[in-house]
């Protein structure tokens, strides 16, 4: 590749290309990683932070690399407003009313600028295709202003060192799909990089069921959605477009939650703490309580920044729910500016307000019905969320609700082919959203069978690697 250099005897042309921005492929798993870590290991423990954001940027670079300077120059104004924030709190000649004044003013040209430039490719990527959305933008973004937030608000310290905020904004295991740290989380961690061989043989652990989710579960749950896709909507049955808003969502879930275990994992590997991003969401028992499972850093930042902030539920029920409205309006818009995301947000923002209304109550203590309910409304709001063109999705949901003569059944058939395909798969997906599973795995994951178990687990990862495409996470895109 030119423009990278050989460095230390490395040729990182060969070591980093596009496929090192994706966890689950062979590049990185056997090249960009094993490097990083025995350069970043053999570099004293204060100089790590730089070894840690020149890795994260050259990695970014060869895969994004119209929007690296992008990336650093957020970066740096986000540093330097911050130290701004920083200088006036600290300064003992300056009266407290002007320095709050002006410590506003840092703040509002942070959100202006973070804000702008996410709404910018955002919506600019929906009216002109010419206009491409830079990998992870929305979760580089959404860290930046947690992390201008939380200066303001005096809950952490600003920043002196650019290569510890660098690394807090840029850090590759997180840069591209999250999980969505707070800073507070990661200064700690920055300071101190590395961790103890128990530390590191957790991360390896989180990593490697983290590989074999996406792989083996993950991807071939998609080939199903794939070929639903190709046969086209209008002619398949409604057993199948059901088959399929369950496939979809099953694939969703072990995709997203592998890259964040992936990516935990990872982090605990270079010293970063242990971050939460999913909790058997689908064990819920409504769809609050689903969304309170389901990639909880995202959710805990509109809580904090957004949902709090205007009041939350303390100032009577007609806010609440704007609220509310606000919030799930604001989270189709971070997924994307499609008119699908929109209807999306206000379609799961509804159900919430609904069940704190009428009958969320009811459902908490009706637990069978519940998880049903879950496993019904769920899957129908994936495929809002999974099918862009509004044309193919009235089509889409016609096939899901053919007594409205929308559309009707055509080649009932179909569903035997593609259960008989599928059904081991989709049978393997419930069983590991089951609590019990995870729950026998932790109690027993440092014996010897559990840790016989992952080595099978990642060879028959690798083993499907090194016979299929590389596919991208599918919040890549976001």
């Amino acid at each position: 590749m030119s423009g990278v250099e050989n460095v230390a005897g490395f040729d990182l042309g060969n070591i980093v290309s596009q496929n090192s921005l994706i966890f689950s492929s062979l590049e990185f798993l056997f090249r960009f990683l094993p490097v990083f870590l025995v350069v970043f290991y053999l570099t004293p423990v204060k100089y790590r932070k730089i070894v840690l954001f020149i890795g994260s940027i050259l990695m970014y670079a060869c895969g994004e690399p119209r929007f690296v300077l992008l990336l650093l120059a957020c970066t740096a104004l986000n540093f330097l407003i911050g130290k701004n924030m920083k200088v006036d709190i600290d300064s003992p000649f300056v009266h407290s009313k002007w320095r709050d004044k002006k410590r506003r003013k840092w703040l509002l040209l942070a959100l202006i600028t973070d804000v702008g430039v996410l709404a910018f490719f955002k919506i600019g990527n929906v009216v002109d295709s010419n206009i491409l959305l830079p990998l992870g933008i929305s979760f580089y973004t959404f860290k930046m202003i947690s992390y201008q937030m939380d200066v303001f608000r005096g809950k952490v310290e600003a920043d002196n060192s650019f290569w510890s905020f660098g690394s807090y904004v840029c850090m590759f295991p997180q840069l591209t799909s999250g999980p969505i740290m707070r800073y507070d989380d990661a200064s700690e961690g920055l300071e101190h990089l590395g961790c103890t061989p128990e530390q590191f043989e957790e991360g390896l652990r989180l990593l490697v069921i983290g590989l074999g989710a996406k792989v083996l579960l993950a991807d071939r749950l998609g080939i199903l959605w794939n070929d639903i896709q190709t046969i086209g909507f209008e002619s398949i049955s409604t057993p199948l477009a059901w088959l399929g808003a369950f496939t979809y969502s099953l694939q969703l879930y072990f995709d997203f939650e592998g890259y964040s275990l992936m990516a935990v994992g990872i982090g605990m590997m270079i010293g970063m703490p242990y971050i939460k991003n999913f909790d058997q969401p689908y064990m819920a028992t409504s769809v609050s309580d689903f969304w309170r499972r389901w990639h909880m850093t995202l959710g805990s930042w509109f809580r904090d920044y957004v949902y709090i902030p205007m009041g939350g539920n303390r100032k009577g029920v007609p806010r609440l729910l704007l609220n509310l409205c606000v919030v799930w309006l604001l989270t189709g818009l971070w997924h994307g500016s499609g008119v699908n995301f929109l209807i999306w947000g206000i379609t799961v923002g509804l159900f919430v307000i609904v069940e704190k209304l009428f009958y969320g109550k009811w459902l908490s203590h009706h637990k069978l019905v519940s998880h049903i309910y879950v496993w019904i409304v769920i899957p129908l709001t994936w495929v809002i969320f999974a099918v862009t063109s509004l044309p193919d999705l009235g089509i889409y949901f016609g096939r899901l609700f053919p007594f409205f003569g929308i559309g009707e059944t055509l080649n009932p058939q179909d569903i035997f082919k593609y259960f008989s395909m599928y059904w081991w798969l989709l049978l393997a997906g419930i069983f590991f959203c089951i609590p019990g599973v995870s729950a026998w795995f932790n109690k027993h994951r440092k014996s010897w069978y559990a840790n016989a178990l992952l080595l099978v687990l990642f060879w028959m990862a690798v083993y499907q690697l090194t016979n299929a495409a590389n596919n991208p996470f599918m919040y890549f895109r976001f």
